[in-house]
């Protein structure tokens, strides 16, 4: 059949570039389903965006639907034929409804008996027609998390749509959205193109563009931008401060990269360089330069709109911009410094955290109460002094100009400021450290008062929802409560800290409650999520982590090690054998039912029995040391190296014999075997691959 290529094209106002890259997926992937609800196959797309257009292209869409054929069920035999075989007015009415002779029909078996049946070929509609309501469809299904009414049918979008260029076999698929009709026409750069011009496919599409100044590609567009930010930062004679969020930015917010450097007056490097770093980052969207040894220069990178024989004006201009920003920070440091940083936490009662959970003073004094107690948990008693410091002090920057006014600084401002103080390292540290991580592949904080200050803070907010009913559901998460709880186990993790989560919920849900059971199960819950999201983060396969989750995750690093484990061995032959024994065994315990007592080894008839009961005695304290040491891949080695003893003992030996004590003998002796093979985790969930 033949196949052809379709290309849309949105064109709009200057959408923000936070949502385009999933804005543009969003509209491909809408297509694509839409296409394949319709009975027509899809190849290759091509997403390609801007900050004044989304592109999807699809490639090799069959020019008409395939014919259906489906079976349409009538009347049941006895009703549609008389006694003496000739049809009734129900099959001369199922006929006419169907428009189709009663001779073409046919009696079919089917599970409820023979009925007269009618099989029905639809022919398939071309492509073309279907796509001039497929597309707008799909342009419907684009969701951002802002939008605006800008047509008189009160379509929504993020930004007024200003044209549509939708072409299909060269032709142009004709529609409407809001008072834009498609076309096979769009536009090039704002300032140094055309603004009406042709183009009737992808490949057509980028070079018209392209000589109109826009590189559609945002893959295009990165190489242009890092080649320039590379080519001037080695001008500068400094080094790039990497920042691979602002480099997506600046990809999505230019049409026609090209990349300048500027600088600013030196005495502005007496700020923190954090300061300077946000600043430029935050507000004006400039790329930093340190020198060799990691200290900021007094020169900025800016990735601007249009190639310009004006670079020298352009360059001027941000320099002056960046002047009055960074004179404000310089005033802010200034200004701040005046009060001590500890003199602020009054001021916290008048920021509020949470309605039902008070204001950031209160917060602050649930830290001071938890904080002791994480860190002897923690086995890091000796920290206890420097985190009520670091607590007292932690929130206390929410309440700066500075904050004010450049809100990723937090935590971070506190703890210059902490520093500029005087304060010993270890708290300030912690206090600079305490939002970290932002994700799951940022990092979290290097010192262990950082790790503890962040995990407590993390622990009071996720805690002190879950007890005011702010559970995160699948619509809504307004205080980012999984992204706590995942910072939590992060922090953990990454810190190899061997804690209760049971004890920690505890100590945190009793500063807001006297009876907090049913809580703490919702809550055992919530973090069993987030500890299957990181693993699946991390590459671990469903199966280990079933296995190694059902031996409980009450320890976060020793569940991560069980299940990294189990990840290690699942390829070994003799390991994936035994894990199918382990199977069989619970089969049979469970058939069996509940039995008691001791095993009697005395009665253990069959040389088989005695061989593999002697071979359990023989592992056990091995498997028993290394479960003790978290040494999970030996306890797995030295369990598979019963595998041959287990095959013997299933292919020799009848476990359900008729003699009952030979019987439960047997069963307890399976017992043994299934507690052994469960210390790491349930071991029947690991699936042989291939």
């Amino acid at each position: 059949m033949e196949k052809a290529e379709l290309l849309v094209e949105l064109g709009a106002e200057e959408i923000p570039a936070s949502v385009l890259e999933s804005a543009a997926n969003q509209f491909a992937d809408a297509l694509v389903s839409l296409l394949g609800e319709q009975r027509l196959s899809s190849g290759q797309r091509t997403v390609w965006y801007t900050p004044r257009r989304l592109v999807v292209g699809i490639h090799d869409i069959p020019t008409r639907q395939e014919d259906l054929s489906e079976t349409i069920t009538g009347p049941p035999k006895s009703v549609a034929f008389g006694p003496d075989g000739n049809p009734t007015k129900a099959a001369l009415a199922f006929a006419q409804k169907l428009g189709v002779p009663l001779s073409r029909m046919k009696i079919s078996q089917t599970p409820k008996g023979e009925y007269l049946t009618c099989v029905r070929r639809l022919g398939g509609q071309r492509t073309a027609q279907l796509l001039q309501e497929l597309v707008p469809a799909a342009i419907a299904r684009i969701k951002f998390p802002k939008t605006m009414y800008w047509s008189r049918d009160r379509f929504r979008f993020a930004r007024p749509l200003r044209w549509i260029l939708a072409i299909y076999r060269n032709r142009v698929l004709k529609f409407r959205i809001g008072d834009i009709v498609s076309s096979r026409f769009t536009a090039g750069h704002r300032f140094i193109g055309r603004p009406r011009l042709t183009a009737t496919s992808l490949d057509s599409l980028r070079e018209v563009l392209r000589a109109n100044g826009v590189l559609v590609d945002p893959a295009e567009r990165l190489k242009v931008i890092v080649d320039g930010l590379s080519r001037e930062a080695a001008k500068s004679g400094g080094r790039l401060v990497t920042d691979e969020e602002l480099l997506k930015t600046v990809v999505n917010l230019n049409e026609c990269p090209a990349v300048i450097c500027g600088s600013f007056d030196p005495q502005f490097l007496d700020l923190p360089q954090e300061i300077l770093i946000t600043v430029m980052r935050e507000h004006q969207k400039y790329f930093s330069l340190v020198d060799q040894e990691g200290k900021l220069l007094p020169f900025f990178l800016a990735v601007i709109n249009v190639d310009t024989e004006r670079r020298e004006e352009i360059r001027k201009g941000h320099e002056r911009v960046l002047k009055a920003r960074l004179a404000d920070a310089a005033f802010f440091w200034r200004m701040d410094r005046k009060s001590k940083l500890e003199e602020r936490m009054e001021s916290l009662r008048n920021v509020l955290f949470q309605e039902k959970l008070g204001s950031y003073y209160d917060k602050t004094q649930r830290l001071l109460e938890l904080l002791p107690a994480v860190a002897k948990m923690a086995d890091s008693p000796e920290l206890a002094n420097d985190l009520q410091a670091a607590g007292r002090l932690c929130k206390c920057d929410l309440v700066t100009e500075m904050v004010r006014e450049f809100t990723d600084l937090q935590g971070v401002v506190g703890g210059l400021y902490g520093r500029a103080e005087g304060y010993p390292e270890s708290v300030w540290r912690a206090v600079y450290e305490h939002y970290q991580p932002k994700s799951t592949n940022s990092p979290s904080p290097g010192t262990r008062a950082g790790a503890l200050l962040a995990l407590t803070d993390r622990l009071d907010t996720v805690c002190g929802c879950f007890s005011i009913g702010l559970i995160p559901t699948g619509s809504g998460d307004p205080l980012a409560v999984r992204r706590q709880g995942n910072g939590i186990l992060k922090i953990i993790l990454d810190q190899r800290m061997r804690v209760s989560l049971r004890r920690l919920m505890d100590l945190s849900l009793k500063t807001y409650m006297t009876d907090w059971d049913d809580i703490a199960l919702e809550l055992h819950k919530f973090f069993e999520g987030r500890l299957r999201f990181l693993l699946e983060e991390m590459g671990y396969s469903y199966d280990c982590m079933n296995a190694g989750l059902s031996a409980g995750f009450d320890d976060p690093l020793d569940a991560v090690e069980r299940v990294r484990a189990l990840q290690d061995m699942r390829k070994a032959d003799d390991f994936v054998a035994l894990a199918s024994s382990f199977k069989r065994i619970q089969n049979i315990l469970n058939q069996a039912g509940s039995f008691d007592g001791e095993l009697n080894a005395s009665i253990l008839s069959e040389s088989a029995e005695r061989a593999l009961w002697e071979n359990y005695l023989r592992i056990l304290p091995e498997v028993q040391s290394a479960v003790r040491q978290h040494d999970y891949v030996r306890a797995l080695r030295v369990m598979a190296s019963m595998r041959q003893s287990v095959d013997r003992f299933f292919n020799e030996v009848l476990v359900m014999a008729e003699d009952q004590a030979m019987k439960r003998n047997r069963l307890l002796l399976l017992r043994e075997l299934a507690r052994l093979f469960s210390a790491v985790g349930d071991i029947s969930e690991i699936v042989r691959e291939g």
